[in-house]
């Protein structure tokens, strides 16, 4: 390296560390670990991300599911909101750095325009106080952040920046079927060129009714209830499709549809055409299309051969 370049950067480096002890260490005041919010999760009702260009809202039903709502209605992702929930109990003000920011200051932190506003409401009805985070620190190990009317400018933890930067798909629950899978007592694999019927007997014995009459491998049948409980969207493709035609769903490539042991249906899968390496696919009784990895799909593009059972050979007399 260029004498030069190193001098260069030995300044860069001499400004950050400055800047950092002079306007983050120096100027402000060490915080007495205070948490930000004082909160159990099963205690939140609802939470709202407003963000720049938009505003995302979370609640909880009566059920204890959590739904999204705005911009859009649909089931969420229970595991990454407590993820949220969690990171936001947990974070803590590291040091407080102006008691009273001039409008200046509010800029340079980026509070001017904030990243993201949370607001959390109790089951009590009580909404706790907004958090307000702005940017990151140079250094990116911290972040600018105020609480409701307090003008004060605090610094906590940059992960909680991170944890919050959401787009509503984030949120979503992309789980395609949920189906309890020791109800499922008939399995049906449908494409244009073979028609799978597999049922469950008394002693969980599946068997091969359609194309013919055979005993099949349990753990077959078993792994591939597996994969198909466990599917997961890749991405959000049209929540109102106008017609399904465009995806390849009408009619769809592969159908698959279990059943439980009253005929009643538990949930029907459509699998359509291929977009590069994902397929797009849909449940019937719900209009949104989704897209499924490569992988997915192999694991239920299954024939006939993969679910017979080897029969015994008679031993030669």
């Amino acid at each position: 390296m260029r004498p030069r370049h190193t001098l260069i950067l030995a300044v860069i480096l001499v400004l950050l560390g400055a800047y950092v002890y002079f306007f983050e260490l120096q100027k402000g005041e060490k915080g007495k670990s205070e948490r930000l919010f004082n909160f159990k999760e099963d205690e939140v009702a609802s939470v709202a991300l407003r963000y720049p260009q938009q505003e995302i809202q979370l609640q909880k039903d009566s059920s204890g599911k959590w739904k999204l709502i705005q911009p859009l209605q649909a089931d969420a992702d229970k595991s990454i909101i407590i993820s949220i929930l969690a990171a936001l109990s947990a974070g803590d003000i590291k040091r407080t750095l102006e008691k009273k920011p001039s409008p200046e200051d509010i800029k340079s932190f980026g509070l001017d325009r904030p990243t993201v506003k949370v607001s959390i409401t109790l089951k009590s009805g009580l909404t706790l106080t907004t958090l307000i985070v702005g940017a990151k620190t140079p250094l990116g190990d911290s972040a600018y952040i105020q609480r409701g009317s307090d003008p004060a400018v605090y610094l906590t933890g940059a992960a909680l920046a991170f944890v919050l930067a959401k787009e509503p798909n984030d949120l979503r629950d992309k789980t395609i079927l949920a189906f309890p899978q020791e109800q499922v007592a008939r399995l049906g694999i449908q494409t244009p060129q073979e028609s799978l019927v597999l049922t469950k007997g008394e002693k969980e014995q599946w068997t091969l009714e359609t194309p013919l009459k055979k005993n099949a491998k349990a753990d077959a049948v078993s792994d591939y209830l597996a994969a198909l409980a466990q599917l997961r969207a890749k991405t959000f493709v049209d929540d109102q499709p106008r017609e399904l035609k465009k995806y390849g769903l009408d009619p769809a490539a592969l159908k698959i549809s279990v059943d439980g042991k009253d005929g009643k249906n538990l949930a029907t899968l459509q699998i359509g055409g291929k977009s590069g390496e994902t397929y797009y696919a849909r449940r019937e009784g719900n209009p949104t299309v989704y897209a499924i990895d490569e992988s997915s799909y192999a694991q239920l593009r299954k024939q006939l051969a993969d679910f017979l059972a080897e029969e015994k050979q008679e031993p030669k007399k």
